[in-house]
């Protein structure tokens, strides 16, 4: 008999030990929907860095290039989930703005974003500023 009461806890141990793993697990890592919303953002993230990367290169390579006042629909995107297009401003003739509405805040999520702090972003509508002439942050 003592032999099975030693299966028997050793069962109840291995099977509170996955219990705890999995729990660990979606306490660090949040669940399958939260999970989407971060890739979501990424998504979002890397639109808002190809269009800015588009207008950097288009001033490299034409030096009398100014900043439209609306961007050409070839060069918008569409944000992923929502399907609007994310928001372009011209601020002035060297700067402008690009906005998306993010699902999560950049700072709650540690582990999942791997963007710079240059691409720190609450949850809700956020503008990033950024300048013509710079080329725009890396978002590793």
């Amino acid at each position: 008999m003592p032999h099975v009461a030693f299966d028997r806890t050793f069962a109840a141990l291995a099977t509170l030990a996955v219990v705890a793993g999995a729990g660990a697990g979606f306490w660090v890592l949040g669940t399958p929907g939260q999970q989407r919303l971060i890739m979501s953002d990424r998504q979002r993230l890397e639109d808002l860095n190809a269009i800015a990367n588009t207008l950097y290169w288009r001033k490299q390579e034409q030096t009398d290039y100014a900043l439209p006042d609306g961007l050409d629909p070839a060069d918008q995107r569409e944000d992923p989930i929502t399907q609007e297009l994310y928001r372009y401003s011209k601020i002035d003739e060297n700067y402008y703005k690009l906005c998306a509405n993010f699902a999560t805040d950049s700072q709650t999520h540690k582990l999942a974003n791997t963007h710079s702090k240059d691409w720190q972003h609450p949850q809700g509508l956020h503008c990033f500023e950024l300048e013509l002439g710079q080329p725009p942050p890396s978002l590793y």
